[in-house]
């Protein structure tokens, strides 16, 4: 009887070969030099013998090898779109992070971006993940305009960006549902929605260069710039002792605590201090508002440690109160000026201290360049009335120098213009809020 084990095995072996072949042979010219490698698995019943076995192998092999110097098959190049290929098939996607026509900011520095992911932090607070559009830079504790249309109508708010500039791909904006614009968010946001946003700003920011212990006292959602200061702590400036002390109505309200126990948990300089303030607050949460002896008790040496605060507008003044009287000084005692009721009433305050004997109040000539148009403006009124009275269009929000929507460049002229938000590379291309500024000399105002 002949065995038929060893010639069984020598054609799978042929076969194989074969198959890869042709597998990598995808052109039908190159399928006439895969019919040898077919053949060589006929050849181990013809001459079955040990000796000629192991030459038919070594000659098959030869061939293959052969075909791959004198053929070879180039290296397939993927398309940027799996289904480029299909006819009626859509265009690649643009990636969010690249800058795209579409994507161009107005004149008051806008720009769409697309929401990545929809995060659910407590029962009213939702944080919305926004891909990073192409040069969008902040620093930890600064805030984003969002502006939105709602029945037909425009809306711009400011939300403090909660996630750590280190995070290159996107960017967090943590929203509590307490208003028109954010029950908006909180209603119609999902994955893969579109949102406008404008440039970072604020003052408000992580004290970098400056070895000393960092603080963070917040108050309800007042933790989300605070957050953002965290995170790129512990990324950033890893040796810095940092303290986060945080107060909430009650147990519902605290948000990102699983994210907290970590990092204080990971990261040996963090300190965490939750405390709630309903009176049945269960264990283990401390009860109560953030006090003097929650500051002794987290933070070792209060007068050499700079205190960032951020929350409800008593809240803040109260913790600066609480820690003067424990000797920090003034200069370590940061907190979040972000109310446009105040930097509207500073804004009036600022321009009826204006002496009315002033040139000024006799008023200025204004040029809009754009619209052609020309008037007289007092220096206790704002570009942005002036601009109204005359009936040339100006997109504006708060009306109070925070949300940036009425950006526009000045061609000529002086004007005192009260924002902190700008800055120093928008300021030195002339750009200016015409809702807080006022003008100090003719001016033309490209609008």
């Amino acid at each position: 009887m002949i065995d038929t084990a060893l010639p069984a095995s020598l054609t799978a072996a042929h076969l194989a070969l074969a198959a890869l072949r042709h597998h990598r042979a995808r052109s039908s010219w190159l399928n006439l030099f895969v019919l040898p490698s077919f053949l060589f698995a006929t050849t181990p019943w013809i001459w079955p013998s040990a000796q000629a076995l192991i030459v038919q192998f070594c000659a098959h092999v030869v061939w293959v090898v052969l075909c791959e110097i004198v053929f070879p098959v180039p290296s397939p190049t993927r398309p940027a779109n799996p289904n480029s290929d299909r006819p009626g098939a859509p265009p690649p996607a643009r990636s969010a992070l690249a800058p795209s026509p579409g994507q161009a900011r107005d004149a008051g520095g806008f720009a769409p971006t697309t929401v990545l992911a929809v995060l659910e932090e407590a029962t009213d607070i939702r944080t919305f993940r926004l891909a990073r559009p192409h040069g969008f830079e902040f620093t930890s504790g600064q805030f984003v305009p969002v502006r939105v249309s709602i029945d037909g109508k425009p809306h711009v708010r400011c939300y403090s960006i909660s996630s750590s500039p280190d995070s290159r791909g996107f960017i967090e904006i943590s929203v509590r549902r307490q208003g028109l614009v954010s029950t908006t968010l909180h209603a119609t946001l999902r994955e893969g929605s579109s949102l406008v946003i404008g440039r970072a700003a604020g003052r408000f920011v992580y004290p970098a260069n400056d070895a000393r212990p960092l603080a963070l006292l917040a108050g309800g959602i007042g933790i989300t710039p605070l957050l953002s200061m965290l995170r790129f702590a512990v990324s950033s400036d890893p040796t810095r002792p940092i303290t986060l002390l945080y107060s909430a109505r009650d147990r519902h309200a605290l948000a990102f605590l699983p994210e907290l126990r970590v990092l204080a948990q990971r990261h040996p300089q963090v300190r965490i201090g939750v405390t709630v303030s309903e009176r049945d607050a269960p264990e283990p949460w401390r009860r109560g508002r953030i006090d003097l002896a929650m500051v002794r008790q987290y933070v070792a040496h209060p007068a050499h440690t700079i205190f960032c605060v951020c929350g409800p507008t008593a809240m803040m003044a109260d913790m600066e109160r609480l820690l003067t009287e424990v000797g920090v000084p003034a200069s370590q005692i940061r907190s979040e000026q972000f109310d446009t009721a105040v930097a509207a009433t500073a804004l009036n305050t600022r321009s009826s201290a204006h002496d009315v004997s002033d040139t000024s109040q006799r008023g200025y000539q204004l040029k809009f360049a754009t619209s052609g148009r020309t008037s007289r403006v007092t220096g206790s009124q704002t570009l942005l009335e002036a601009a109204e009275a005359e009936g040339v269009a100006i997109t504006f929000s708060c009306r109070s120098g925070v949300c940036q929507a009425c950006r526009t460049r000045l061609a000529a002229g002086d004007v005192d213009c009260q924002s902190s938000v700008l800055d120093a590379e928008d300021r030195a291309a002339g750009f200016i809020l015409p809702c807080v500024s006022v003008a100090q000399s003719d001016c033309v105002l490209e609008a």
